[in-house]
Parts: structure tokens; C-alpha cells; sequence
């Protein structure tokens, strides 16, 4: 496993508030998990995936 495989180790990404930058396939697994309380979106940056939890990620 790559540290894109696992949310704890993924690099940060400097230009998105220093959210985890995931393979996209780890993002969908955390965004399965969590029942649909987290969702994935590309980042528009970066190569990888972000998560964040919607209720919570309001600006």
C-alpha cells in the first residue's frame, strides 16, 4: 500500500486546507464506511481524491 491507500499516511495538500490526498479508490472505500456521512470529490489541484464530511465542511 501506498501512503494514497491510507487516510493516516496520504500527503496533504497544500492548496485545498491541508485535506488528505487519497487514491480514489481509498476515498470511495472511507466514503462506503462511513455510511454516507463523508463524500469524495477530485481534487482540482493535485492528482488524488479528497473526503470531507458535508455536515460538518460548511463555509
Amino acid at each position: 500500500m501506498t501512503a494514497g491507500h491510507v487516510y493516516s499516511q496520504a500527503p496533504r495538500c497544500s492548496s485545498c486546507e491541508g485535506r488528505a490526498l487519497l487514491v480514489k479508490e481509498a476515498a470511495l472505500a472511507l466514503v462506503e464506511e462511513s455510511l454516507g456521512r463523508l463524500t469524495a470529490a477530485r481534487c482540482p489541484v493535485e492528482d488524488g481524491w479528497h473526503v470531507f464530511a458535508p455536515a460538518l465542511d460548511r463555509k
